[in-house]
Formats: C-alpha cells, structure tokens, sequence
C-alpha cells in the first residue's frame, strides 16, 4: 500500500471519529434548554423553563428536558432550520398545542385523580365531562410556558379549591 493511500485512509478513519464524536456532543447538547434557545425564537419559553412560576420550571426542576416533551420530526427540524435562516418565523412563536399521550406518557391517569379527589364534585379528572374514562385535552386547563387557564371549568361552573398564582381566568375573547 502506497503511503498516500495510507495517509488518505488514515485521515478518513480520522474524519469519521472527530465526526462521530462532534455529533454525538451536539446530540448531548441538544438536550438542554440553553441549546435550543441558540436558534429558536422562545426568549419567554426558555424564561418559564428556567425561572417563574409555571409548569415548565417544575419540570425542569424535575430534569425534564425540552426533547422529552417536543421530539419533532426531521422535516420539521428542516423547517426550522428554513424559517430560522429566511427570518420567516412569528414573534413571539405562536404556543403549540399538545394532546394528552405526551402528559400521560410520565404523568399516570389514576394518580392525578388520587391526588386532586379532595376537589369533590368539581375534580375536573373525574366526572361527567369524561367520556369513558379518558380525561379531557390537559391543555383545556393546563398550559406549560403560559399561564394556565381557568376558563374551561369557570365558563360554566365555579370552583372550590385554591389555584396557584399559575393559573389566570381570561377574559372570552383571550382564550
């Protein structure tokens, strides 16, 4: 083997390590709110995540991180990666709705009705607003970087139990 050819090989076998071991450090990287905040228009997500009193601080005070909740596909991330280099984007980013399979994934059904069956009769995770034992959307009242909302329950009933300064009853037209 000629030595150019063993030098050429040499320094692909190179490549291939420096590039397996710079993608697996951005992967690592990736995993932290301080990395998406590098390119992605979410200045008041990432302030949520980070500090305040919202859902988003407890989960991460819990070591949740951003992919465990938002793991977009591939033709997604190009299209950020569009957005981001055009300057075609929102500001603010508009709040991105979420279905129930991503809280119940760590969050268990029958746990979160245990937890808040003092609220009796107004438990909004128990009751005649859950069609066959599903629960209403979390988002309905739940929010994670936003304030959380009252306005489900309140349009039509009052409620008894004591909320955190989290949440905010909104007027009709702000929903």
């Amino acid at each position: 083997m000629s030595k150019r050819r063993k030098y050429t090989l040499l320094g692909l076998v190179i490549a291939v390590i420096v590039g397996f071991v710079a993608f697996h450090q951005v992967q690592a990287a990736s995993h932290k709110a301080e990395f998406c905040i590098l390119c992605h228009n979410m200045q008041p997500q990432y302030d949520s995540f980070v500090s305040g009193n919202m859902l988003a601080k407890k989960h991460n005070d819990a070591n949740v991180t951003c992919h465990d909740c938002h793991t977009p596909t591939i033709p997604e991330q190009l299209n950020e990666v569009r957005m981001y280099l055009t300057g075609n984007f929102d500001m603010p980013a508009k709040q991105r709705g979420f279905k129930n399979e991503q809280c119940v994934g760590c969050h268990k059904v029958d746990d979160i009705r245990k937890k808040t069956a003092s609220y009796g009769m107004s438990n909004p995770h128990e009751g005649v607003h859950n069609k066959d034992n599903e629960m209403l959307e979390c988002q309905s009242c739940h929010a994670v970087h936003h304030p959380q909302k009252l306005n489900t329950c309140m349009s039509c009933h009052p409620i008894d139990w004591k909320v955190d300064s989290s949440w905010r009853m909104y007027l009709p037209s702000e929903k």
